[in-house]
């Protein structure tokens, strides 16, 4: 989950001592994967990294699945990590990836269980890719050693550099330096993983990175943040608030169809709406009426409310006020969701309705791991470090700071004719937009014959719903081999 983004509070990567795995612990598997028998090597284990180089100060994770016959020298290589800050990887193991797969209830009025059944995979990747989970140090079973730098593992560059280390360790560890390696991450994981790039590209020795996926991007956090004054943030945000406004009824006319009311917003947001947000107080009220009336229509909250806001709502006040009547608030990492509005609530709101969603993830990826992997004390694999000072973003501390995220992937796409990206988001999502994703890929510098995007019909964890999930492995299982495919 994106907790630093979300809430504005970051995480330090301290926890109190536990169990370090001594020594990776293997197993084999027979699996199918798209239609063929593989014999799987599975591995769970810890590599040294650290803040200078031969001096390391911590470990990172990973849960690896490689073939255990020898992998041809273009199978690629797919590195996986969720976000936070201090996520391990669980959800996208449990949720998409991994061989064993969490059911989660399909109807987001149905009551979530307490422990979701695990299945198996039937949209496995292995026929095509060789799966690492990465777990950033302090999470997993890695750990950050007592007198560690804790501004280098709490920070965006130190992170980077540290998942880097692990990512170079494993393709040597494992004969694959010379593979096409890929990374995918998800929320902040979109962060670290174009952060990666340059590390890995300039590292010793050089990978061979040819592609980054990303699913709930937030490379562009300024324009997701969403300060008072950044009228752009109100622009791209408005194609999700449609889209969720109509998903609940509220939008005009009622039954109306999500993605097409989105792409409606989106071409208001970028003429009429943001040229009267510019204008501010020079607005004349009768154009203010218009666009106050549009956005109604669009958004389900009413024009009243927008006249007197400025014709601007926040996300957070949008999860409040959407569903005030039925006394509900909306979720804030899949709206689909709701939960009671607390009688205290005020303009925001803290907990989230797909809490109980996410939260079938980690409890299930421990169960996994003693039950089908046999690690030892699984108990001690920590699904997420609590948020416990501040995360340095590597921008000055300014409202007016620039996050250049994309610049190491356009980098990367203009010196190597082969690099691609992928960009995926939730329509559903209020902490990720689909606005934002869409501003990313107008802005961007990258050649636009090699970026992917796409957008499903869920939330910020968009593979919990079924159809999207399988939407979005086939759209992964596309971009590794698309290269292949071309004449």
């Amino acid at each position: 989950m994106l907790a630093g983004i979300a809430t504005g509070i970051a995480l330090a990567l301290t926890a109190p001592a536990g169990a370090e795995l001594s020594q990776p612990v293997t197993s084999t598997h027979h699996l199918t994967a798209g239609g063929k028998s593989l014999s799987i090597m599975a591995e769970v284990g810890t590599v040294p990294v650290g803040h200078q180089p031969g001096k390391p100060d911590a470990t990172a994770g990973y849960i690896a699945y490689r073939l255990r016959a020898k992998a041809p020298k273009d199978r690629p290589v797919l590195f996986i990590f969720n976000g936070g800050p201090g996520s391990a990887s669980s959800l996208l193991h449990m949720g998409a990836f991994g061989p064993m797969r969490v059911t989660v209830p399909q109807d987001p009025t149905a009551p979530v269980p307490d422990a979701g059944a695990l299945v198996a995979n039937d949209a496995l990747l292995l026929d095509i890719a060789d799966l690492v989970f990465i777990d950033p140090p302090g999470t997993g079973f890695s750990r950050i050693q007592d007198g560690a730098d804790p501004a280098f593992y709490s920070s965006a560059a130190g992170d980077a550099e540290a998942n880097a280390q692990l990512v170079r360790a494993w393709l040597v560890n494992n004969g694959r330096a010379d593979a096409p390696a890929y990374l995918l991450g998800e929320s902040y994981g979109t962060i670290r993983a174009a952060a990666m790039v340059d590390p890995l590209r300039q590292g010793q020795p050089a990978i061979r990175l040819k592609g980054v996926m990303l699913l709930g991007q937030a490379l562009n956090m300024v324009e997701t943040a969403q300060r008072p004054d950044n009228i752009l943030s109100y622009t791209v945000s408005l194609p999700t608030l449609a889209a969720i406004a109509c998903y609940h009824g509220k939008a005009t006319p009622r039954a109306c169809d999500p993605d097409r009311i989105a792409d409606e917003a989106a071409s208001f947001a970028k003429t009429d709406y943001l040229a009267a947000l510019v204008q501010g107080r020079d607005l004349g009220e009768a154009e203010k009426a218009r666009i106050a009336d549009r956005l109604e229509a669009l958004t389900g909250i009413s024009a009243d409310f927008y006249r007197a806001h400025d014709l601007r709502i926040s996300k957070e006040r949008f999860r409040v006020e959407l569903l005030r009547a039925e006394g509900k608030v909306i979720g804030r990492y899949d709206a689909r969701y709701t939960a009671p509005r607390p009688a205290d609530a005020g303009p925001t709101v803290g907990p989230d309705a797909f809490t109980p969603v996410s939260n079938l993830y980690g409890k299930a990826i421990q169960t996994y791991l003693a039950d089908r992997l046999k690690v030892p004390d699984a108990a001690d694999y920590r699904v997420l470090v609590r948020p416990t000072g501040e995360w340095d973003y590597g921008g000055a501390p300014s409202p007016f700071t620039d996050w250049p995220f994309m610049a190491p992937v356009e980098a990367a796409m203009r010196d190597d004719p082969e690099f691609r990206l992928f960009v995926g988001t939730g329509l559903y999502d209020l902490t990720t937009t689909i606005g934002a994703a869409d501003y990313l890929r107008a802005q961007s510098t990258g050649p636009a014959d090699r970026m992917m995007f796409t957008r499903y019909a869920a939330g910020h964890v968009a593979y919990s719903d079924d159809a999207s999930w399988r939407q979005f492995l086939a759209d992964v299982r596309h971009f590794l081999t698309a290269p292949k495919d071309k004449p």
